[in-house]
């Protein structure tokens, strides 16, 4: 009976020491999985800019600017400047929005679908 049991064991770990082997050398021979298309890669974009008042165009501070591909966000200083840097893949062809709004909600939201890279961008947005 003992004999039974450890066979069952050491054939267990044989198993089990093989099919990790296997899967070593299937990762070394084609890589790990691409969950996105298998043509994807990915890539930084960084935008900044000025967002101003449409009437007088003076700065407007405390303007939310963000992405519907990424929950990065930024907020304009007193000068109405803003950065926001995120991650693009390759197989989002169809571009990305920025999105405006105010948290004070002074300002009417404005949503621009960028197609291309921009590294600078001035918005003005029209007040409620």
């Amino acid at each position: 009976m003992k004999n039974n049991r450890t066979y069952k064991w050491v054939r267990g770990l044989l198993a089990a020491s093989a099919f990790t082997s296997v899967m070593f050398i299937m990762q070394a021979c084609y890589g790990t999985p691409n969950y996105r298309n298998e043509e994807s890669f990915s890539y930084e974009v960084k935008m900044s800019g000025m967002v101003t008042d449409s009437a007088s165009a003076q700065p407007l501070p405390g303007i939310n600017v963000s992405t519907d591909i990424s929950d990065e966000v930024a907020v304009s200083d007193e000068n109405g400047q803003f950065c926001l840097s995120f991650m693009v893949y390759s197989d989002d062809d169809e571009g990305f929005k920025l999105n405006f709004s105010d948290s004070l909600d002074r300002y009417a939201p404005l949503d621009t679908l960028i197609v291309s890279d921009f590294s600078d961008i001035n918005i003005s947005l029209a007040a409620k």
